[in-house]
């Protein structure tokens, strides 16, 4: 099986230190394909270059993963659940992002944006400088650890496969 093949396939055993250098690859790229959802690639190409790289990732992430639990002698059956979960972040990121950019828009939207971000900031740095928090910012605390679960759930999964000892023949 040629190299390319071997790394997009979910057949085989992987060790742990191949594994953690192709799981930081898949958050690197994880990271810059939220670049594709600019302003100027959303205008020339749509939401399609996004869906398919995160398609590949999603895919690249679950072949790890199996490889590595295959290798540490473990079901893939929780593999398969976090994929999905990925999966339907990614639908939900898309219905928001394709909301967002609906016609009729116009240069406001994007100064609009850069507005929203700086007030994020600042209601953060507002929440999280204040020994009494009161409801807004237990609410908004709590919001934030909604929208951060599933990435923290990921990075836990990995890190506790890529710990995982090997076996010395798979099941």
């Amino acid at each position: 099986m040629s190299t390319y093949a071997a790394m997009f396939s979910a057949a085989g055993r992987l060790a742990p230190k191949p594994f953690a250098l192709g799981a930081g690859a898949v958050c690197l790229v994880s990271f810059l394909s939220q670049f594709l959802l600019a302003a100027p690639v959303m205008s020339r190409a749509s939401i399609v270059p996004f869906l398919l790289v995160q398609s590949a990732i999603a895919w690249f992430w679950y072949a790890l993963h199996t490889k590595r639990l295959r290798d540490a002698g473990r079901s893939s059956g929780l593999v398969v659940a976090l994929t999905a979960l990925y999966g339907l972040a990614i639908v939900l990121l898309l219905l928001v992002t394709v909301a967002a950019n609906a016609p009729g828009g116009s240069d406001a939207e994007g100064i609009a944006g850069i507005f929203q971000v700086f007030l994020l900031l600042f209601l953060i740095g507002s929440v999280l400088s204040d020994p009494h928090l009161g409801i807004f910012g237990v609410v908004a605390l709590g919001i934030l650890a909604l929208v951060m679960l599933p990435i923290a759930i990921a990075m836990g999964f990995t890190v506790w496969a890529a710990t995982r000892p090997r076996v010395a023949s798979a099941p």
